[in-house]
């Protein structure tokens, strides 16, 4: 009796993940592929302003290229 209280007990372990793996397996539908393409491609944008930022800073001078410094804020008080 154990040892078929063990086999069903595994069997159902074993059996869980193979289920929860079919659930996963329908093919995305035209709308995510769409989603998955533009995302795809506003990735592919970023990089390209990435590299065209990088090659302005490379070419221009480099106290050009160092950030202003601001002038440091004044604390308000705070009446009380």
């Amino acid at each position: 009796m154990r040892i078929l209280a063990a086999g069903l007990g595994l069997m159902l372990i074993g059996a869980a993940p193979v289920f929860a793996a079919g659930k996963d397996a329908d093919p995305p539908d035209r709308e995510m592929l769409r989603m998955m393409d533009l995302l795809r491609d506003m990735e592919m944008l970023k990089q390209l302003d990435m590299l065209q930022e990088m090659q302005r800073l490379e070419t221009s001078d480099p106290a050009k290229a160092a950030p202003a410094k601001t002038p440091a804020l004044k604390k308000k008080e705070t009446p009380k």
